[in-house]
């Protein structure tokens, strides 16, 4: 073998060798960040998380609003509609799911036909004037028939569904559903 094959390189000079120590190493951007930190993000941040956290308490503000509600509801389902007092144990279960929800003082004195007014207001337009009629009969003889302590059952229940917030507007400036 020979070395004539071999393509030969020029020898450095002074010129190539002040130059190449003139040369620095290649310099690599700083890495990028995994946290933004643009205001704009932040902002976003912030404003995302206040209004989850404003979402979340609302909900659960909601929520305990309407356990009562539930819970009378359950109850009202446990109810043996067989029982003499069916209609005397959803009267009671009715003002005590109010008492829950209004001041006692415009609501305690509520009895008779105010008291059914009272509950007409968050029944359906075709569902209002019923609820009275059956509970009326509670005190009489005769009482309720089956097919009427049904009906009360599903007029009880869909008073107790109503999702709308109570309201004793109608308690407190209207004089005359007050008895003594």
């Amino acid at each position: 073998m020979t070395t004539s094959n071999l393509p030969t390189q020029p020898m450095p000079t002074d010129e190539h060798v002040s130059a190449l120590s003139q040369m620095q190493d290649i310099q690599l951007p700083d890495p990028v960040s995994a946290i933004p930190i643009a205001p704009g993000y932040w902002i976003i941040a912030a404003v995302f998380i206040i209004l989850i956290l404003w979402l979340a308490k609302r909900l659960y503000k909601q929520r305990q609003y309407h356990a009562p509600r539930k819970k009378a509801l359950t109850l009202l389902q446990s109810y043996n509609i067989e029982d003499d007092n069916f209609a005397a144990q959803v009267n009671s279960l009715l003002k005590r799911t109010a008492l829950t929800y209004l001041p006692r003082e415009h609501f305690a004195k509520l009895n008779g036909q105010p008291w059914f007014d009272w509950l007409d207001t968050r029944m359906a337009p075709e569902q209002q004037h019923k609820i009275g009629q059956l509970l009326i009969k509670r005190h009489q003889a005769n009482g309720l028939n089956p097919s009427e302590k049904v009906q009360l059952l599903h007029l009880a229940s869909a008073w107790l569904s109503n999702k709308r917030h109570f309201n004793d507007v109608t308690l407190a400036s209207n004089p005359t559903h007050q008895e003594a």
